[in-house]
């Protein structure tokens, strides 16, 4: 039998073809959405008001629930122990409260973590030594970052030739480096001599002092670990900026970068813990003004749902209404 290119193969008998010999399934789905799939947001019937907009306490329209004048008093505000506000919208002195949970570290009642008596004594983060915390240090913080960096001890003029060097091949991180080893050979020096004598010697290397905002868990410290200076030390190849994006904060003279180099540093971070609760110079576990846990389930203080003995409420984490999910 011979074949060849303009032979077609008769189909199978139950290959698909493209007729209408077989009628396709049917199907009941008209476009429109099943009931159980519609949202219960959709006809109001949580939440009230139209198209869900109105208060779900008194389900009138015109304000939410924050502001229903039929909402019911919040527990005692946690600033000054009264009822009817929270610590947000307290215009009241603080009042101390006695501590009544357990501290997080040994698990006794009547005190908190950071007054825990069975805590180990502090260490220090920028000294290593122990007694207090980096915020009461009082080390040098320039000689803290020998350390970091694993400078290591030569003479000044062991210093300068690495510093010629690095300037050579215009390397930042060998420049910094060679600028720290030279100021722990002579701690005397200031960014402001350096600068002179960078242009007496027309080396590459710019010490540009810059306006420049740090966040506040860093300080700007100078050659003489003195902290919380005004302007930040750039290392840079011209004495004007090369870009666009390098002109904001750049000195506007020579003359001005030597006067703001006396009062800048380069940003370290000042290894003091931010807590979230109140900026202050602990984490927020140890923080005296935080905020006691809610129970979303009954509204009660010291525990979360998740160890809730009431019977369980179901909540809506979308519009915080109950007998639903989101």
């Amino acid at each position: 039998m011979a074949s060849g290119w303009d032979d077609v193969r008769a189909p199978l008998s139950n290959a698909w073809q493209a007729d209408d010999s077989a009628a396709a399934p049917e199907t009941s789905f008209s476009g429109s959405f099943s009931p159980e799939n519609v949202s219960k947001h959709a006809n109001g019937d949580f939440g009230a008001g139209a198209a869900d907009g109105g208060c779900r306490i008194c389900h009138e329209d015109g304000h939410f629930a924050r502001d229903c004048p039929d909402k019911k008093d919040t527990g005692e505000c946690y600033n000054c122990g009264e009822v009817g506000h929270n610590k947000a919208e307290c215009q009241n002195p603080r009042v101390e409260r006695e501590f009544t949970g357990e501290c997080n570290f040994c698990g006794q009642p009547g005190h908190r973590r950071v007054d825990c008596p069975n805590k180990p004594a502090e260490t220090c983060k920028v000294c290593r030594q122990e007694g207090h915390i980096a915020a009461n240090c009082t080390a040098n913080r320039m000689f803290a970052e020998f350390q970091n960096l694993g400078i290591q001890d030569m003479s000044a003029e062991e210093a300068w030739k690495m510093l010629q060097e690095a300037d050579k091949d215009k390397d930042v991180i060998d420049i910094k480096k060679a600028i720290l080893s030279y100021v722990k050979a002579w701690p005397e020096v200031t960014f402001e001599e350096l600068e002179n004598v960078f242009r007496e010697s027309e080396m590459h290397t710019h010490l540009i002092a810059k306006e420049q905002e740090v966040s506040d868990t860093h300080t700007i410290v100078n050659l003489a670990g003195k902290q919380d200076q005004k302007f930040v030390v750039s290392i840079q190849f011209s004495e004007k900026p090369r870009r666009a994006a390098f002109a904001a904060g750049w000195p506007p003279s020579k003359e001005e970068n030597l006067v703001r180099l006396s009062q800048a540093g380069w940003p370290m971070d000042r290894m003091v813990p931010k807590c979230v609760n109140c900026n202050v110079g602990h984490f927020s576990r140890d923080c005296p003004e935080r905020e006691p846990e809610i129970c979303r389930n009954c509204q009660k203080e010291g525990h979360r749902a998740k160890d809730c003995t009431e019977e369980r409420v179901i909540i809506c984490r979308n519009c915080d209404g109950q007998g639903h999910t989101a």
